[in-house]
């Protein structure tokens, strides 16, 4: 059974942000600075986009939004590290 409450799903987009930034790094992000994150957002909000068209796919829609929640999360990382 999926978690419902706030905190059981930010928990959820923590272990999966840990998880691909350790595997990816966030050179993607801190190279281009904010433009970098509207780009990875902007991707994400494609994706979705097309998902929700016939709602066909409802667990990639689920992790499109993780995906798009990790981003903003990774933002605010690293413009308080002082690295965007």
């Amino acid at each position: 059974m999926k978690n419902k409450s706030i905190f059981g799903i930010c928990l959820e987009v923590s272990d999966l942000l840990e998880e691909k930034n350790r595997k990816y790094g966030n050179a993607n992000l801190t190279k281009h600075g904010h433009l970098g994150v509207l780009t990875r957002l902007s991707d994400k909000l494609a994706r979705l986009e097309t998902l929700t068209k016939d709602n066909l796919y409802p667990e990639s829609i689920e992790d499109t939004y993780k995906d798009i929640a990790g981003y903003a999360v990774m933002a605010l990382k690293l413009m308080r590290a002082g690295e965007i």
